[in-house]
């Protein structure tokens, strides 16, 4: 479906050009999240029917988790963002795959990389595209996670370093009925 997406052609072609912005509050209908465990802020632009999302995530040192992620030099942990990006996955899926109606989604595989740290008073920008439309019932995702405004991306820092994306992963997400999960407690 989507196999030649990637985060810079949904950021700097696609973003601006979509069906556009959905807000903090209309996004927590396509989840079942909530505070503190909603990690999504806001959809910048995203196009459903092509299957892209280009998604806004400020990393503020109130969030909680600073309170022990590290005194001597704060970092947003990798599980969080592993996290905030699979909500935003699950947020198109929904929206592409129609209401739960009691269903609920889990991720069947994520394949995560990290590039780098991330302190807090960062920007982060996500894309997040569809490989596939499955079945209705899953899909293949792919999915970056950037800091705005970091160049080093692509430009050698004064060590001569680059760095990856802060995040990029690959993830099957499906929708499930409770009931096939008999003897789990869900």
């Amino acid at each position: 479906m989507n196999e030649e997406m990637s985060f810079d052609h949904i950021i700097s072609e696609l973003s601006g050009h979509g069906d556009g912005m959905i807000g903090h509050t209309e996004c927590k209908k396509y989840l079942r999240h909530s505070h503190p465990a909603l990690g999504v802020d806001w959809i910048a632009d995203h196009d459903f029917e092509k299957g892209w999302v280009h998604a806004v995530r400020g990393i503020s040192i109130s969030d909680p988790v600073f309170a022990g992620h590290f005194f001597d030099a704060a970092m947003y942990p990798g599980t969080n963002l592993t996290q905030d990006i699979n909500q935003i996955a699950t947020l198109m899926f929904t929206a592409m795959t129609g209401p739960l109606n009691g269903d609920f989604t889990a991720f069947k595989e994520i394949k995560a990389n990290y590039g780098h740290p991330i302190p807090p008073g960062c920007v982060l920008d996500f894309a997040v595209w569809a490989l596939d439309k499955g079945e209705g019932k899953n899909m293949r995702v792919k999915m970056e996670g950037r800091v705005r405004d970091f160049k080093h991306y692509d430009q050698p820092n004064k060590y001569g370093l680059t760095f990856k994306p802060c995040i990029e992963v690959e993830s099957i997400i499906l929708r499930a009925n409770p009931k096939v999960y008999d003897g789990i407690w869900i």
